[in-house]
């Protein structure tokens, strides 16, 4: 069985060890949000503390460590999470990464009714369409006509596009603490930003480095530093996403994803996606897994070829 896209779990204060990060801290392998929506609970993202009480929600991001402190028994929420390959295709039109930056300072936040409203309407929707693509992608998966599933897909992630944006909007006037974003996180940021408009064309650093007038090596002393992996490291997830989706729902043949994503020719794109997932676009194209796997995910590739960000620490 092939792991969701997206997950969307009701969480309530009656079950035990809710995701295992009561007795233990966890580090999480998914991108998403926690939305309250009765009873309280407190927890800590990365060593900070926060109490989330109805109409609050904090956003997460993968491989941060989660650990869950107190709730209440009467704790009701909903939990969504998403694998970076579902979120990635999503950051291309978004305008304001100022916002992407402020929800890591401040996840947190209490939201307006009128906005809690909006977000369990886009949740509930987001889990009906979840449910269809998942039932129509098993139904047709061994059949040739598959433009029922495809559609399902696409109303699924047009669908979690309109949640992310209206999640973003929770954030867009949230003042943060200025003397805590130093000239580094500048840099990170700007870094991210050009990043996800660029990555198809510009694969170098030192593109990047030049944007900022800084030389490679301090450039990338830097992003290390303030996000725990490489520039190389951000480039190659972001083509590897790219990658992956271009070839699991397109009809594009290996060169013309090779082409769009700028690497010197179909051989060159080939040997490098099968270093960084030990299987050749054809071979993941028609589904094939390695021996003993049930699912090549994204997490599974990044461990294999690419650190993602803490992964090394």
């Amino acid at each position: 069985m092939k792991e969701e896209r997206v997950s969307i779990l009701e969480l309530k204060g009656g079950e035990v060890n809710i995701l295992n990060a009561e007795k233990d801290t966890v580090k999480l392998t998914k991108t998403g949000l926690f939305l309250c929506k009765e009873g309280e609970v407190t927890l800590s993202i990365d060593d900070t503390e926060y109490t989330l009480h109805p109409s609050s929600i904090i956003i997460y991001f993968s491989y941060s460590t989660l650990h869950i402190i107190s709730h209440s028994p009467n704790l009701r929420g909903t939990l969504i999470g998403a694998n970076l390959e579902i979120i990635q295709p999503m950051l291309y039109n978004v305008t304001n990464f100022n916002a992407l930056f402020v929800i890591k300072q401040v996840p947190y936040q209490v939201i307006s009714e009128a906005r809690y409203s909006t977000l369990t309407q886009y949740i509930s929707l987001l889990k009906e369409v979840t449910r269809k693509e998942n039932a129509e992608s098993e139904e047709h998966a061994d059949t040739s006509n598959r433009a029922v599933a495809e559609i399902a897909r696409k109303q699924a992630e047009l669908l979690s596009y309109a949640l992310m944006l209206e999640v973003l909007q929770c954030y867009t006037n949230v003042a943060t603490d200025n003397g805590g974003f130093s000239r580094k996180d500048e840099v990170l940021q700007k870094f991210v930003s050009t990043l996800y408009r660029k990555y198809r064309t510009e694969h170098e650093v030192g593109f990047y480095a030049e944007q900022q007038f800084l030389t490679t090596r301090y450039f990338s002393t830097i992003v290390k530093e303030r996000s725990g992996k490489s520039p190389s490291q951000w480039i190659a997830t972001a083509l590897l996403v790219d990658a992956r989706n271009l070839l699991r729902h397109t009809n594009m043949t290996i060169k013309e994803i090779s082409d769009t994503l700028y690497f010197p020719n179909q051989s060159y794109f080939g040997k490098w996606f099968k270093n960084l997932t030990a299987l050749s676009p054809l071979e993941f194209r028609k589904g094939k897994v390695e021996k003993g796997e049930i699912d090549s995910t994204f997490t599974d590739i990044v461990k294999r070829g690419i650190n993602h960000a803490y992964e090394e620490e």
